[in-house]
């Protein structure tokens, strides 16, 4: 079977990572669940996941290309996932 899945479950799995939408995404992650997206897909769950009201700081994504800035400018960081470990602290 493939889906696709609805920004708002991509919200609440985020929010909720033990509730049933984290456990889709879980599925849809390790290739359980045949995902279908297209652009369409792709800029709503950007500008979702972009509104100031869910407090994202930074969105992590190996396809910075899909979330690049709308009208020059962000207001959610986009990173790569080598920059949230670049910002950690180095030990010893």
């Amino acid at each position: 079977m493939r889906f696709v899945i609805d920004s708002n479950v991509v919200v609440s799995a985020m929010l909720s990572p033990h509730a049933p939408p984290a456990q889709v995404i879980r599925l849809a992650l390790q290739g359980d669940l045949g995902l279908l997206y297209d652009g369409r897909i792709l800029a709503e769950y950007r500008e979702v996941l972009m509104r100031p009201k869910f407090g994202f700081d930074a969105l992590v994504t190996g396809n910075s290309r899909h979330y690049r800035p709308v009208g020059g400018r962000h207001d959610v960081r986009v990173l790569t996932p080598r920059e949230p470990l670049d910002l950690l602290p180095k030990e010893g």
